[in-house]
Order: structure tokens, then C-alpha cells, then sequence
């Protein structure tokens, strides 16, 4: 589904602005999108597993609608978070192992600790993303300062507790290889600032390009910068449409 969003949906738009990649709508293209994010809702919110031990789509469906937010907020947030997940693992050499809000404890409120974290495991040391994901009618320069200002926390590496996280959840999955992967990331001095990529995931309604080329720079030398954004003009009226496939 992946494929539907970057290949079908969405489609690369050309800006001005340096380290920015962007991308709008295809014309007559928003169905496309709609029905693609229908199934990655119940994907990232609750998982395959769990809907096919609940005896599929339809029995699941209480299901899938108690895990999806009602808030406006939290239905924005939560929304960036899995189109940024999406991106990485489609558009980038990163992977992002596990779609974690399926571990949220309340649906109204946003997950705890980093948003989004990638790894590239086929390079030695393993390089490592860390994205920050804000959804916005309108995006401005205090919100990308914003997102710079928490990439940095943590001296610019994840935040210990979400690859910790991450390594729990893989293991209870039996993905030990890449469990381990994440276990080695907590060991002090791990990871580099060489090995470190930042990034700012913008679902917005107006063009963010200049605002996120523009961000500070990380005050952690070293630590490279991509900044990627999906422009969706009428962002609210996409958001709702989007939950709304499933009567949220």
C-alpha cells in the first residue's frame, strides 16, 4: 500500500528550497489515497494479527474503531506519524521495524517518545534515523523550530526509553536479529553524530518547503539533515475524510 501512496496518490512537486523533498496530489487522485489509508489505519492502530485472530475485517470491527482516535488533534498527529512511517520504509534506505501506535494505551492521546526511528542496517556502524512528524493546517517556522528543538534533545540520538521500546516489542516478536540491532544502539557512545540523520516529516496545508529549509540547523556537529512534507490543501477536510472510512 505503500506503493499506492508514493506511486499513485501522491506525486514529487518541485520547490526552490534545498533538503526539502516534497509532494502533492495527483489530479483525481484523492480516492486512491483515501482507500490506501483506510487499510494502513488498521494496520499501524491495530495489525493484521490481531484482526485476523479477531476473525477478520468485519468482526474486527469494533476493534479498529475503539483504537482510532476521535480528538482532531490526535487524528492529525496520528495521521503525520503513519504517512512519515510509510515515506521512510518506501522512499528512503531507512526501515522503520514496528508501526508503534499499535501500543498506545489511550486513543485520544499522542504516543510517547520519538516519533518516528529508522535504521540502516546494511552500512557499518548502522546509521540511524530520527524523524519528528508534525501535522498542520497551516505550517510555520516556530513549528519547524519546534520539531528541531526536540531532534536535539538526547544530545540528537534517540530517546533511550523508545529504542528500548522498540527492542521489546521485536523480541516479543521473535525478530531477534533485529532486536538485537536496537539493543546495541543503547550502549553508550553507539551512535556517532557521522551515523545520525535528522528529520522533519510535515503533513501540512500550506507549502512547508520554506519553513523546514530555513529550520536550524542541529547544535550537535555533524548530525545530517533531510526534511520531507506531503502538501494537502484542504488538510482538515482530509484528515476527517480519512477517519471517517471507518466512522470515526
Amino acid at each position: 500500500m505503500s506503493s499506492d501512496l508514493f506511486k499513485k496518490w501522491l506525486r514529487p512537486v518541485s520547490t526552490p528550497h534545498q533538503g526539502v523533498t516534497l509532494y502533492g496530489e495527483r489530479p483525481g487522485a484523492r480516492t486512491v489515497g483515501l482507500n490506501a489509508l483506510k487499510g494502513l489505519l488498521a494496520e499501524h492502530l491495530v495489525g493484521e494479527a490481531t484482526i485476523v485472530q479477531a476473525g477478520g475485517y468485519k468482526k474486527a470491527a469494533a476493534v479498529i474503531v475503539s483504537s482510532l482516535p476521535n480528538n482532531k488533534q490526535t487524528q492529525s498527529g496520528d495521521l503525520g506519524e503513519l504517512l512519515a512511517t510509510e515515506y521512510v520504509n518506501s522512499e528512503t534506505a531507512f526501515v522503520v521495524p514496528i508501526k508503534k501506535l499499535r501500543w498506545k494505551s489511550d486513543r485520544e492521546m499522542s504516543m510517547h517518545g520519538n516519533d518516528v526511528i529508522g535504521v540502516d542496517a546494511s552500512t557499518k556502524p548502522v546509521r540511524v534515523l530520527k524523524a519528528e512528524c508534525k501535522s498542520r493546517g497551516t505550517f510555520s517556522s516556530a513549528v519547524a523550530e519546534e520539531a528541531v528543538e526536540s531532534l536535539d534533545r538526547h544530545d540528537g540520538r534517540p530517546n533511550p526509553s523508545t529504542l528500548a521500546f522498540i527492542t521489546k516489542r521485536l523480541y516479543e516478536e521473535k525478530r531477534d536479529d533485529e532486536a538485537r540491532v536496537f539493543q546495541d544502539l543503547q550502549c553508550a557512545g553507539a551512535i556517532a553524530a557521522k551515523s545520525m540523520t535528522h528529520m522533519i516529516f510535515a503533513l501540512s496545508g500550506n507549502d512547508p518547503a520554506k519553513h523546514l529549509a530555513e529550520a536550524p540547523k542541529s547544535q550537535h556537529r555533524g548530525i545530517k539533515r533531510e526534511n520531507a512534507a506531503i502538501l494537502i490543501a484542504d488538510h482538515r477536510t482530509f484528515v476527517t475524510a480519512v477517519y471517517k472510512a471507518y466512522g470515526a
